[in-house]
């Protein structure tokens, strides 16, 4: 280190219980991937990370731990700890900051955004993926082959899942059917939950994205006419996208059926050939708080400017543009929080709130969406509020219609994920 931190400040970070260990032990994760490594720690090293906020020093957290277990930690032991994570990128300070730049000049010098998850959420192989996402709309739970293009009313807007394809797959097929049998839209706005947070609440990449199926363009004239009309910060948060999935997800469906990638749809492709299209990366991250405490006024402003700017953008460029959110609705069970897995009862209830949700989307209406979500204080941890909320509140829809509603056990204390598939007009 070139200067000892002795008012260390731990950046953002999931800290989780590790099943196998004696004595009791912890794993700490940076949901951003900038600190890519997951640390073990004692259930000692962890009572000091309470106080790694910038205003406490190491003689004030050893004073802390002394009151609390009866005897003093020796403070090379804590400097040892306190090296270690700044070390790791974990610690807010002059080592994390050279160690992000770097990365940033990195990411934004490659010539696309290459795909994170190709070869584990799906086939990295070009006609391995192309089988497996076919696969989805043959699937029981699919939406059927989607028949060619048959003057169907274009959606304006659309809402589809994030969950990893293995597991919600057939869901996405709903939303696709109903995109690939009406008039293409020549640019998608993909709305995608940031799940390592923002700053600025929203961040549009301006870099084409690399799939297993060719690379997809993204669209310059748009994002920079949205960031000019938006009075925030929307360029600067690049590295939120580096290892995000839920813009890649829709990607790669996206390329598959309109960038005329070979496929057993051969009548699909044959009506309707290639139809070329660009993207609007845009991550979405803020909680259903900021739109109504008085504590978050900056962020409510952004959220309402941004909104505002993404309609006049629309509006002002006279393509043929799609609005689709990337989300998924409840997280439930043990995996989340919850003390033990949801049985029957509550998953109703469960049921029941997505379903007010799922009606708010289908009247387009942001204040009811925002209402449902805010009423039991996001109890059931709504993934795709940021996305689902600006989505409505940005577009010219009228009318949506709910296609699918499903979910998904997640672990083996059958946590589960909800999700849906929907189209706005």
């Amino acid at each position: 280190m070139d200067n000892p931190i002795d008012f260390p400040r731990l950046r953002f970070a999931e800290v989780f219980p590790l099943q196998n260990g004696s004595p009791k032990s912890f794993a700490l994760r940076d949901p951003s991937g900038i600190a890519e490594d997951i640390i073990v720690l004692s259930g000692e090293a962890l009572f000091f990370l309470q106080y790694f906020d910038g205003k406490h020093s190491l003689l004030d957290m050893r004073v802390a731990y002394m009151r609390q277990v009866g005897r003093m930690m020796d403070e090379s032991r804590l400097r040892q700890i306190v090296d270690e994570l700044d070390r790791r990128h974990f610690l807010e300070g002059e080592t994390f900051d050279r160690h992000k730049a770097g990365l940033v000049a990195r990411m934004m010098a490659e010539p696309a955004r290459p795909a994170a998850h190709a070869g584990q959420s799906y086939a990295a192989e070009p006609p391995l993926l192309r089988q497996q996402l076919d696969g989805f709309f043959q699937h029981m739970n699919g939406a059927g082959m989607p028949a060619p293009a048959n003057g169907a009313t274009r959606p304006l807007a659309a809402v589809a899942p994030h969950i990893d394809l293995r597991a919600g797959g057939p869901c996405y097929s709903h939303t696709y059917k109903a995109l690939l049998e009406a008039e293409p839209p020549e640019v998608f706005v993909i709305l995608g939950t940031g799940h390592s947070g923002l700053h600025h609440l929203y961040s549009v990449l301006p870099k084409d994205f690399d799939t297993p199926l060719g690379i997809v363009r993204h669209d310059p004239s748009f994002i920079s006419n949205l960031a000019a009309n938006h009075a925030g910060e929307i360029l600067s948060e690049p590295l939120p996208h580096r290892q995000e999935h839920t813009i890649e997800f829709q990607v790669i469906f996206l390329q598959h059926f309109y960038g005329g990638s070979a496929s057993p749809l051969k009548p699909l492709e044959a009506e309707q050939g290639k139809h070329p299209f660009t993207i609007v990366p845009v991550l979405c991250s803020f909680m259903h708080l900021m739109r109504d405490d008085s504590r978050f006024a900056r962020e409510k402003a952004l959220i309402d400017n941004f909104t505002a700017a993404l309609r006049k953008t629309i509006a002002e460029d006279g393509r043929k543009i799609c609005v689709l959110a990337s989300v998924d609705f409840s997280h439930v069970g043990p995996r989340y929080g919850d003390e033990a897995p949801p049985d029957s009862m509550f998953m109703s209830r469960v049921t029941a709130a997505d379903q007010d949700l799922l009606a708010a989307i289908e009247k387009v209406d942001a204040d009811a969406f925002h209402g449902a979500v805010a009423r039991d204080r996001d109890r059931y941890r709504i993934c795709g509020y940021a996305p689902i909320y600006t989505l409505l509140a940005a577009t010219e829809a009228k009318v949506g219609k709910k296609l699918k509603y499903d979910r998904a056990v997640v672990d083996n204390q059958n946590s589960i994920v909800t999700f849906a598939s929907a189209v706005l007009y």
